[in-house]
């Protein structure tokens, strides 16, 4: 009997030894080592969906994070806000990358999140890292965005400047008379986004927004956009991608507006608006303006 007593005693001993030591048990319960927590509160956009890196934190485990190892970990907690009227996905495991000093490019261990945020909602989430807790965070930048599209590069510091990934317009003011009515480009946006998507590796969205005024004595049908509408860059001439612009104007209808939405090389700085003939309104002039945008 004092035997197997010594035994227990001994095989007690260890195991909170090894407790101590970080070693796990199954049955183990783990207490959360401690926690340092440095304050970000950056926005950027990304698909649509705007996205707030509250913080980060680091551990030298998680005990709430089923993958966490036992070396250092970084959790960035996160506020989703979609402002959209639609579900927009939110693939952290394949768009979320920590890029940490020397460039070594790191992949998510664990993500707590619901994957899609729904239209109007706003929702946290979190994902982790396996970086040592000798890391400095400061040091540290969040690669947002997959291999394929335009990916943001967000410094984990509450003093980043991220202007460089909001939207940028400007106002040209150009006028075209095409199909005997008056067209003004009154605006153009230049954006890595638009409601779902985020641009491709390279490119982003140039939104023009166009008002239309019809003074003629009839309906005029100008048919889609699709269509007619082209976006040069170079010697290139891009189709539309989205347009909310209508496919015709009552009978004294002024300042009927619309948008068109083309996706161009990110590098690109000079553009023509073209309106060109269409099927049967060939027999019309084509009309177009410039404008530039950085």
């Amino acid at each position: 009997m004092i035997a197997l007593l010594v035994v227990a005693l001994l095989g007690i001993g260890g195991y909170f030894l090894a407790a101590l030591l970080g070693v796990q048990f199954p049955g183990m319960t783990n207490s959360q080592p401690a926690v340092t927590t440095s304050n970000i509160n950056e926005t950027v956009t990304y698909a649509g969906v705007s996205i707030t890196i509250l913080n980060a934190q680091q551990s030298q485990r998680f005990v709430n994070d089923p993958d966490s190892g036992n070396d250092g970990m970084l959790r960035l907690n996160l506020r989703e806000q979609n402002s959209a009227d639609m579900t927009i996905d939110l693939p952290y495991a394949n768009i979320a990358r920590l890029v940490l000093p020397g460039g070594l490019t790191v992949a998510p261990t664990y993500v707590k999140a619901k994957g899609s945020i729904a239209a109007g909602v706003t929702q946290n989430s979190f994902v982790d890292f396996a970086v040592p807790t000798t890391t400095a965070v400061r040091k540290v930048i969040l690669r947002l965005g997959a291999a394929s599209e335009a990916q943001m590069d967000i410094p984990l510091s509450s003093q980043a400047n991220l202007s460089k990934y909001a939207p940028h317009s400007v106002k040209p003011d150009g006028q075209m008379l095409y199909m005997g009515l008056n067209w003004t480009l009154t605006q153009a946006t230049s954006q890595l986004y638009i409601d779902g998507q985020q641009a491709s590796k390279g490119k982003r969205y140039i939104i023009v927004t166009l008002s239309v005024d019809n003074t003629l004595s009839q309906e005029a049908i100008t048919g889609s956009p699709y269509s007619y509408i082209r976006l040069q860059v170079g010697k290139t001439l891009l189709s539309p991608q989205a347009t909310t612009l209508p496919v015709s104007f009552a009978t004294g209808e002024t300042g009927k507006t619309g948008t068109v939405t083309f996706l161009a090389p990110q590098n690109s700085s000079a553009f023509t608006l073209i309106l060109q003939p269409q099927g049967s309104n060939s027999g019309f002039d084509p009309a177009s303006t410039d404008f530039q945008l950085s």
